[in-house]
């Protein structure tokens, strides 16, 4: 999914739906949904993903785990997204030591994002022309 600079403010500044000691990472990989945890990074007006997990290297090719970098060491306030499969993403905002849900995707144009209140705000990542 493509995160604009806009998006990944309104990530940063909301409240979230909850708050966990460590975000549910998907365990194995496939080709098919290709799961992943990437960084985002803020760059010249653009939000660029840093992977911060790769399939492991095994000559089992059907049954590999998704070996991930130590999010422990990711500095607060800092955006992952967290894809486990084709269609479901989830994004995370480290808080002082913790993990906190601000949006999550179930299609690739709309992103709820938690913010206050009981309703998300929905966004259309759809390109206006």
């Amino acid at each position: 999914m493509t995160i604009d600079e806009g998006t990944y403010l309104v990530l940063r500044s909301a409240t979230g739906a909850f708050t966990c000691r460590y975000p549910p990472i998907p365990k194995r990989w496939n080709s098919l949904d290709r799961p992943h945890v990437a960084l985002l990074l803020p760059n010249a007006g653009s939000i660029f993903p840093v992977f911060l997990s790769k399939p492991e290297d095994n000559e089992h090719k059907s049954n590999r785990k998704l070996e991930v970098a130590d999010l422990d060491k990711i500095p607060s306030k800092s955006i992952i997204e967290i894809r486990s499969s084709s269609s479901q993403y989830a994004y995370y905002r480290r808080d002082n030591g913790a993990w906190t849900k601000v949006a999550e995707a179930s299609d690739p144009f709309v992103v709820e994002v938690f913010s206050h209140g009981y309703a998300p705000i929905v966004m259309n990542m759809i390109p206006q022309m």
